[in-house]
């Protein structure tokens, strides 16, 4: 009874952590009118030709509460393959896209996609990570270290739009 008491207190403590995580963000400037880096960003079927770190298959329209397929490419060529769902979309705004694992309060991952206009012909692309949970609270570390990928994505992404 005490040890299930003392699991209990470790994993009550370790998910109110997780509840309070930092979430991670990284941003780039392109000089390119929001419309053209949103057309990028939801045409999901020409990831391959241009973005080394992401694909997304399977709900090329953005439906929101569909499950698809997400792979995430690290520069050795590890892959990481897992579902996501669609979970939010504003038209030359933002989308978002949420993976569970067991329930939310084992782990949760928000990934958030967003455009800021700065103006006619610049605008910023944002990329957000909400992570909750047990597991986001014992491997913060690590998953935000496997995040720094997306810089690479930021870039290629720059590098399209902006031809």
């Amino acid at each position: 009874m005490k040890i299930q008491l003392a699991l209990l207190t470790i994993i009550l403590t370790v998910n109110a952590n997780a509840q309070n995580m930092k979430d991670y963000k990284i941003d780039i400037t392109i000089d390119a009118p929001k419309h053209k880096v949103w057309n990028a960003i939801t045409d999901f079927k020409n990831y391959p030709s241009w973005n080394s770190v992401l694909t997304m298959d399977n709900n090329d329209s953005l439906l929101l509460g569909r499950n698809f397929q997400v792979t995430i490419i690290q520069p050795n060529g590890k892959k990481s393959q897992f579902k996501a769902k669609a979970m939010d979309k504003e038209i030359l705004q933002s989308f978002s896209a949420t993976q569970t694992i067991v329930g939310k309060w084992f782990f949760t991952a928000t990934h958030l996609f967003t455009i800021e206009e700065i103006d006619d012909e610049h605008t910023r692309f944002i990329q957000e990570w909400k992570l909750k949970g047990v597991l986001a609270a014992l491997f913060r570390k690590q998953i935000f270290k496997e995040l720094v990928v997306f810089n690479n994505m930021n870039q290629e992404l720059k590098e399209l739009v902006e031809e």
